[in-house]
């Protein structure tokens, strides 16, 4: 049996994991894919490089391939398009009028609540005239809390003038009033409410298991007709709760009542389906797929997009269909590969919301939710989206039926994501390989100081170093000693020092950092420069020809452009891919052996992730980071969509306690903050850009190991190695079975000799 056989995966997924050369799972799929493939929910967080795609690619497409299978089998279809409309729904549990945490089940029978506050939802149908009943059953310990409410009411039952509840601690309510009614009701107990629209004023009551508990409370005058009418509320605090309107046996109907559901239309009131359909995103016309992965970025959704159509076909009998929506493309494309009917989406959040919300997505069949990055989701500010997302999936499903959410991350640590976590997962299993302080081991770590008082090389004119434009009305110049002026200096000093770095290395290939795409676009400037002042337009047979050819990755560029790019990199078409941090999370660029900062980042932590783009299986990675030694001024807009940079006033470029755009960058603190988090202090190259003795040293290792940047730590036989491993093993297995079987029959045979 192969590892990934033991991991539980498929014989047709296994054949696609071996055309892929995945020799051996990682650390992170051996972990996350067994409990994954049980049904439960993770949380998982491991460095990065770690094998997190496939930790949850693999898994899932084998759980979407049995989901359809199993669909298939009881006669139902396996595309995943919306069923057709038979007529209007019975009354039921309303996916779309409730609060974003209160799960409703396939069908509005089932609720559940797994947090701490009270949530709740109100049904499809309800009542103005004649007398009416429903039934509700606790399902398990918690608090509930059940009666009736208008559409305007609060979803927390008798919090206001609009409902009238009674809970599971033996009071009623009302207005914000709570008043012992009753008697307690608990797990197994069925709470029947009745509403009585024939006296006047109209009235409801309770019972218990049958017992009546008398009139609870008597309906203002004001409340009454179509426009009041009292609507089935249930809402839970941590508990479990099923539904009955009367499509089942009820059971303790009262005498002279109607089930809510078999009551005379003439006296009922129902929101109309198409309404339900068109809030929940699950209208007749829309895809409802299985899984929905939620990605940070156009190129990682691309990424993971690629693995899963990789892998989904060697999948037949049915056969996975997969789609990807992000950002950035024409949006008549992303609704025609919907229209066909896919299982798996991938996609980034402000696609995935526009169609959700045009009802080109249903979200009525999801099973399983990813959050991929989910720290870079929630830090670009997508816990609503997240929620509003939740809210729309059927959730409160017993066993497999559950929806799973599985959030993946280099850091799963921080408030933000804690927060969410609570919010969507059911009891999640965390699986934290490396922790917090987790940072890739197969990386060296320098820098180079970057001094415009003692370099004065900055004052060179040719090639000519374009800056951003943040100094346009300060007085700099050779002469000129001001925070202002070496702030400039600066900026015209770290490209030529980035030249100068990359000729003494002969850098091959290098992911240059930089922070804006404005700074992108400058750096592409100069390289294109230095080449001879054309930029590369896709002309695979001459890039390599160009010492300094480059290319751009960046949110300000089009999807194609940014496909375009990558592609060229990762095919060694040009030299260097320079990038903001769209790149830092989870681009996978085989044996790529540099990477460099020309601007550290704000946070610690996506030094981390940009630092993860090498390092990357096993192979040895080299980080550096150019330091300004005086401190920069800086862009830094929040007003969406202005660009000062371009073309600055004077007062965009005042600082924002000036009312400004830009701040004062000291990258010697946010070094200190980057040396914390290593747990080690980064040091410099030596003045001809050489690497430290000790790195070097460590890099050369013995005579004849072969190691150098972007090659295996174990040597560049470390691939075969492990092919010829994972060939021997069945060998070998047999060899430690003969081996225990004899040394069994050596100690019986001592054993027998002392008697």
């Amino acid at each position: 049996m192969s590892a990934f056989e033991e991991l539980g995966l498929m014989p047709e997924l296994i054949r696609g994991v071996e055309e892929m050369e995945w020799l051996l799972p990682t650390p992170v799929q051996s972990e996350s894919v067994p409990l994954i493939l049980g049904g439960g929910d993770v949380m998982v967080a491991a460095e990065t490089g770690s094998g997190k795609t496939g930790a949850f690619a693999l898994p899932v497409l084998q759980l979407v391939h049995e989901t359809l299978t199993e669909r298939q089998s009881k006669g139902g279809a396996s595309a995943p398009n919306s069923a057709a409309l038979n007529g209007p729904p019975q009354c039921q549990l309303s996916t779309h009028d409730k609060d974003s945490l209160f799960a409703v089940s396939n069908g509005g029978l089932r609720c559940e609540a797994t947090v701490k506050g009270w949530v709740g939802g109100r049904a499809t149908g309800g009542a103005f005239s004649g007398k009416v009943y429903y039934e509700v059953t606790c399902e398990s310990v918690g608090l509930c809390r059940v009666g009736w409410a208008t559409r305007a009411a609060s979803y927390e039952i008798g919090k206001d003038r609009r409902s009238f509840g009674y809970g599971s601690t033996g009071k009623k309510s009302h207005g914000g009033s709570f008043e012992d009614y009753g008697t307690p009701f608990g797990k197994g107990d069925i709470v029947g409410c009745l509403a009585d629209f024939t006296q006047s004023p109209a009235i409801v009551r309770f019972t218990v298991n049958g017992q009546d508990k008398g009139m609870a409370f008597s309906l203002p005058e004001h409340m009454k007709g179509r426009s009041n009418a009292l609507f089935p509320a249930v809402c839970l605090k941590a508990a479990t709760a099923s539904v009955n309107f009367g499509d089942q046996p009820l059971k303790h109907l009262p005498h002279g009542y109607a089930a809510l559901s078999k009551a005379p239309a003439e006296a009922l009131t129902t929101v109309a389906y198409e309404e339900e359909a068109e809030a929940d995103g699950s209208s007749s016309s829309g895809c409802s797929p299985t899984a929905l992965i939620l990605e940070p970025s156009r190129d990682l959704a691309q990424q993971v997009h690629d693995v899963i159509s990789d892998m989904r076909k060697h999948l037949n009998a049915p056969t996975i269909r997969n789609a990807l929506i992000v950002g950035g493309t024409d949006p008549r494309a992303s609704k025609a590969q919907l229209q066909g009917g896919v299982h798996i989406v991938t996609g980034t959040s402000g696609r995935i919301k526009d169609l959700v919300e045009s009802g080109k997505l249903s979200l009525s069949s999801v099973k399983y939710f990813i959050l991929d990055e989910a720290d870079r989701l929630l830090d670009t500010g997508n816990q609503d989206l997240i929620l509003n997302l939740f809210s729309r999936f059927p959730k409160a499903g017993t066993g497999t039926a559950r929806l799973q959410v599985m959030m993946f991350s280099a850091t799963l640590h921080s408030d933000e994501v804690k927060d969410i976590a609570k919010r969507i997962c059911h009891q999640p299993i965390l699986i934290d390989l490396k922790g917090k302080e987790a940072v890739p081991e197969a990386v060296d770590h320098v820098l180079v100081p970057v001094d415009p008082m003692e370099d004065r090389s900055w004052l060179q004119s040719h090639p000519p170093v374009p800056t951003d434009n943040a100094h346009k009305y300060d007085h700099t110049g050779p002469n000129v000693d001001s925070a202002e002026n070496w702030s400039q200096a600066v900026k015209k000093l770290k490209p030529r020092v980035l030249q100068r770095l990359i000729d003494a290395h002969k850098m091959e290939q290098c992911l240059v950092f930089c922070r804006t795409n404005f700074d992108c676009d400058n750096l592409e400037a100069f390289f294109n420069a230095l080449g001879g002042g054309q930029r590369w337009a896709g002309r695979k047979e001459s890039g390599k020809e160009n010492p300094y050819s480059c290319v751009v990755l960046a949110g300000a560029r089009s999807t194609d452009e940014r496909r375009e790019a990558l592609q060229a990199f990762k095919e060694g078409a040009v030299r260097f891919l320079i990038c903001t941090d769209v790149a830092a999370r989870g681009l996978d660029i085989s044996g790529l052996p540099y990477v460099v900062n020309v601007t550290l980042p704000d946070r610690a932590e996506d030094y981390i992730h940009r630092v993860g783009r090498v390092g990357r299986a096993e192979k040895l990675g080299l980080a550096i980071s150019l330091v300004s030694k005086v401190p920069e001024k800086v862009w830094y807009c929040k007003q969406k969509g202005y660009k000062p940079w371009m073309d600055p006033k004077r007062k965009d470029a005042g600082t924002h306690d000036q009312g400004g755009h830009t701040i004062w960058y000291d990258e010697q603190q946010l070094l200190k903050d980057i040396e914390q988090r290593l747990r080690h202090p980064v040091l410099a190259v030596n003045a001809d850009m050489s690497l430290p003795q000790s790195i070097a040293a460590r890099v050369a290792g013995q005579p004849g190991s072969g190691q150098a940047y972007g090659q295996d730590k174990m040597g560049t036989v470390s691939k075969e190695a492990l092919k010829h491993l994972e060939t021997i093993k069945p060998a070998m297995d047999r060899l430690s079975h003969l081996e225990h079987l004899a040394q069994g029959f050596y100690f019986r045979r001592c054993k027998y000799a002392k008697r």
